[in-house]
């Protein structure tokens, strides 16, 4: 095999990895930010009690974990639903946060 061959059979399976890792990568934010949507849908749909909770979601979703912080809002009939879905990927920690607003 000639080297310009080489290099571009190289060249193409670096851009198909690469292609790869970021469809890999768009999937875990999409469930992370499905996950982390239902949360603050469910901690939005009666008035909650303020505070902080953390957890891991079940199987088939126990890679990814959540943090969900509850807070007064400025108006009196309204909380602050702040929602953190983490995961792993690469060695890496990798998290998307949602928020929302539940009202009396």
């Amino acid at each position: 095999m000639d080297d310009r061959r080489g290099f571009t059979l190289l060249l193409a399976y670096e851009v198909l990895s690469g292609a790869v890792d970021a469809e890999d990568r768009s999937e875990r934010w999409t469930v992370a930010s499905c996950l982390g949507e239902t949360l603050v849908r469910e901690s939005t749909a009666a008035w909650p009690e303020t505070g902080e909770s953390h957890g891991k979601f079940t199987a088939p979703m126990e890679a990814y974990s959540w943090e969900r912080s509850i807070r007064p809002a400025a108006h009196p009939d309204a909380r602050e639903v702040h929602v953190t879905v983490t995961w792993s990927a690469g060695g890496r920690e990798e998290r998307v946060s949602l928020a929302g607003v539940a009202v009396r």
